[in-house]
């Protein structure tokens, strides 16, 4: 009687990047500035690199003047500290209190020949010598992606670096090997 014996072998799979050119969109900034003459006091936990929340406290702000009404400096977006004033600073009308840029960036990715992109889902990635980058697909057009990626991933400064030349990404986490 003849037997017949199977070996399975499990090979892990790569796929072949997609390569094109990278096009990223400065993250928003908000600025926020004095009306009037007066003290600014900022919310004892902020510094400059730290984030911040939508709705957050940013400072307070007392006019120097006796009719004029004491505000709050509120974050109207979830960000990274850029500038803020020293507590306690006396501050001139148009004076700049608070700095904060987006926590997101935004960009295109331009392929510079045809892929099959039905196995792109909500993300793509950059590989890096430090670490695997997510980027997160917003939108498949034919000869392009829309990407975000959130600056917790990477300091947008290191990732316009990277995107000089011919970029490549990848469809899945594990082909960053």
């Amino acid at each position: 009687m003849k037997s017949l014996l199977a070996f399975s072998l499990i090979l892990p799979t790569y796929d072949a990047p997609m390569v094109g050119q990278l096009y990223l969109q400065a993250p928003a900034v908000e600025y926020y500035f004095t009306r009037e003459t007066g003290f600014a006091t900022r919310a004892k936990k902020l510094e400059v690199g730290k984030l911040v929340e939508k709705g957050e406290e940013l400072a307070r702000f007392k006019p120097d003047t006796e009719g004029g009404e004491s505000k709050v400096y509120i974050s109207n977006m979830k960000g990274y500290i850029e500038f803020i004033k020293d507590t306690q600073s006396l501050l001139e009308s148009g004076e700049l209190v608070a700095k904060i840029s987006s926590d997101h960036a935004f960009g295109n990715y331009y392929f510079d020949t045809n892929y099959d992109l039905s196995n792109i889902t909500q993300n793509v990635w950059l590989c890096t010598d430090k670490k695997p980058v997510k980027l997160n697909v917003d939108g498949i057009l034919k000869n392009s992606l829309l990407i975000s990626v959130e600056l917790v991933e990477i300091r947008y400064n290191e990732l316009v670096e990277l995107s000089s030349g011919q970029v490549l990404l990848y469809a899945n986490l594990s082909d960053c090997g």
